[in-house]
């Protein structure tokens, strides 16, 4: 006999999640893969956890600079170009009661004139930890998205974007871990309650995340036992229904073409030239990607320049070109071809090109105008352009020692220019070992 449904099995209620709300994910990923690409299948989410934070993880005590290093490592971002600010208020007044509604001030970023960015950051949340970490890869988030250029802000579900772009960027781990937050500090005499829940719902959260996890074909990541026990069962729920109805953006074609795109880029930085060449062109035939052709075209040619054929560079350049009339990247490497082939005059409008498309690299543009004076004889132009050069660059840039080297020792300044290719060599960059090589042989 059963009464009032005791023993009864219930079955396990199916994740849900409404027509618009599912379109809304898989139209905001559609968009991020149209702008960085398709995630490949060796990305993964980040945790928490002294892998990918490993100068959080270096002090006992959550320091936030050593947080805003890690941040921007995983997102490529120059960490000098971040500062932040501790601001104080009410909830860091012992002894005061008081209650507010609405949200309250964490991080916010502020832009400033010269294109860095300020952090202002609330002193409460300095002191707990989880909030501080979701606070900063959120902020972060946003920079991120800012130094492309992207417009994301579109108004009410501005703030909701910025979570699957958390997922995107692989963060939606410690952004699943604090959808809410709540707790008390009591000392005996004073205390102190909050409470937060996010606006993004749980249910369009994990439809995000599995979403991701169908887009690199990873069924069962190990990630997820880090989530939320809840979530977790939201997560395998999401998965189980995308696995009934699969999703248009799910392509393994793409998902195919961004692997070997990866590949060519490990081969590249190996110095196998051709190899790398090789899986590029492969993607043509899988992508219908332009602005992923875009790049494959512009990378065939940049590789073409390691391996001294120009005449060829130039031919892949102007593909790019004429995909993405504003890639930057493009017209500075065409330049750079154009130059080492001659023609210096047609080279020199290709830099300029590329710094009205502001999405080049100036270290690059500077080099390569550096070469054209040179080519021309202008020194005192060649020696302020590779100046220029060194003040801009925030990663390596390729040659650019071996090419100031040369400069310098045509100049008979060769303890100093040995120097500087000695730099190059250390990079292991092949141009300037075989370099190196001649000079010790004469």
């Amino acid at each position: 006999m059963k009464l009032f449904g005791f023993n009864k099995k219930t079955k396990e209620l199916k994740f849900r999640i409404s027509e618009p709300d599912r379109n809304w994910v898989e139209d905001n990923f559609t968009w991020l893969i149209q702008v960085y690409g398709y995630p490949t299948r060796r990305n993964e989410q980040i945790i928490i956890s002294a892998k990918y934070f490993p100068k959080s993880f270096s002090n006992k005590d959550l320091i936030i600079q050593n947080l805003i290093e890690d941040l921007c490592n995983l997102l490529d971002l120059d960490s000098n170009k971040v500062n932040f600010e501790i601001h104080e208020d009410l909830r860091d007044v012992y002894g005061i009661p008081f209650a507010s509604e609405g949200k309250q001030f964490e991080a916010e970023t502020e832009i400033l004139a010269d294109n860095s960015y300020k952090l202002h950051i609330a002193k409460s949340i300095s002191k707990r930890s989880n909030r501080l970490i979701f606070s900063l890869i959120y902020e972060f988030l946003k920079i991120r998205l800012t130094e492309n250029k992207l417009q994301f802000d579109t108004g009410d579900d501005t703030s909701l974007f910025i979570f699957i772009a958390g997922i995107y960027f692989g963060f939606g781990v410690p952004v699943s871990q604090n959808l809410t937050d709540s707790g008390r500090i009591d000392d005996g005499f004073w205390e102190t309650k909050w409470n937060y829940v996010s606006e993004m719902p749980n249910e369009v959260m994990a439809f995000g995340l599995a979403t991701y996890s169908k887009l690199i074909e990873q069924e069962n990541p190990e990630w997820k036992n880090e989530l939320p026990k809840k979530f977790k069962s939201q997560f395998d729920g999401a998965m189980n229904l995308l696995n009934e109805t699969p999703s248009v953006i799910f392509n393994k074609a793409e998902l195919d073409a961004n692997d070997l795109f990866h590949l060519a880029d490990q081969e590249y930085k190996k110095g196998n030239y051709e190899e790398a060449i090789s899986n590029l062109q492969k993607i043509l035939f899988l992508t219908n990607d332009e602005l992923l052709k875009s790049d494959v075209y512009n990378n065939i040619g940049y590789y073409q320049i390691r391996s001294g054929d120009y005449e060829k560079s130039i031919t892949n350049f102007n593909k790019a070109l004429q995909i993405d009339p504003n890639y930057g990247f493009a017209y500075d490497n065409l330049g750079y071809s154009l130059i080492q082939m001659g023609q210096i005059e047609e080279g020199k409008q290709q830099l300029e090109k590329a710094l009205k498309t502001e999405n080049n690299d100036n270290a690059y543009t500077y080099r390569n105008l550096a070469l054209y004076h040179l080519a021309k004889n202008e020194l005192e132009q060649a020696e302020s352009n590779f100046q220029l050069a060194f003040e801009s660059k925030t990663v390596p840039v390729d040659l650019l020692e071996l090419h100031y080297a040369d400069f310098l020792i045509t100049q008979n300044e060769r303890k100093k220019g040995i120097g500087y290719l000695e730099k190059a060599v250390e990079k292991g960059e092949p141009e300037a070992i075989k370099r190196m090589n001649e000079i010790k042989k004469n």
